[in-house]
């Protein structure tokens, strides 16, 4: 990988992974305006929630928060709370961020004290070569092969139990997908064949807002 991510950014979501990104907000102009408000999100695989939030835009604060969802990857403990801004159940992917800070002050505070605590990555352009996932022990990072088809989906080498929600890197270290689907297996554990997905692509499976600046 010519820019070595940090496993830091990979972060535990419920028995899966989630990794923290960036989310620039543009501000009206004005001389003595910033330019931008950055809110620090993670982006998971939608399987990896207890439940998928109601699927309508006046769901309440409670309906859409799940306290103790997060966590360091490593720790044994997940006691971090998170809102749910944006699932999607058929491309298996899922968008959090803080809870209601005039609601939920304290596990506002927790959310924020994991998210910037941690570098955060860079969404990039998909591509069939070479790419990058990071193994269960969260220390090193496995090289893989993607391969895209249909223009929309991902496949990758081998995948773990426990790697849903984590981020599939190019070889320039920028996410550009995410492990949604495993490898298959055998009854006593052989595995069928070497690859695995289809795998969400980022550019194609975001929300909108998340991608238009």
């Amino acid at each position: 990988m010519r820019n070595q991510a940090n496993p830091a950014s990979i972060v535990k979501v419920g028995g899966g992974r989630g990794f923290i990104v960036e989310h620039r907000v543009k501000l009206p102009s004005g001389r003595h305006l910033r330019k931008f408000v950055i809110h620090r999100l993670v982006v998971t695989a939608a399987h990896c929630l207890p439940k998928l939030p109601p699927a309508t835009s006046a769901a309440l604060t409670c309906e859409k928060t799940y306290k103790g969802l997060l966590g360091k990857l490593g720790a044994r403990k997940r006691d971090v709370s998170t809102e749910c801004l944006f699932a999607d159940p058929v491309a298996d992917i899922a968008v959090l961020g803080c809870p209601d800070n005039q609601v939920l002050f304290d596990e506002a505070n927790a959310y924020d004290e994991l998210v910037e605590g941690a570098p955060a990555l860079r969404i990039g352009d998909a591509r069939s070569g070479r790419g990058w996932l990071l193994a269960l022990s969260g220390k090193r990072w496995l090289q893989t092969t993607l391969s895209i088809f249909n223009g929309t989906f991902l496949e990758t080498g081998p995948t773990e139990p426990g790697m849903s929600g984590s981020p599939i890197l190019n070889d320039a270290g920028k996410a550009v997908g995410i492990v949604a689907i495993g490898s298959e297996s055998e009854a006593d554990g052989v595995q069928k064949n070497g690859r695995a997905g289809p795998q969400p692509i980022l550019s194609r499976s975001l929300p909108g807002w998340m991608l238009s600046e």
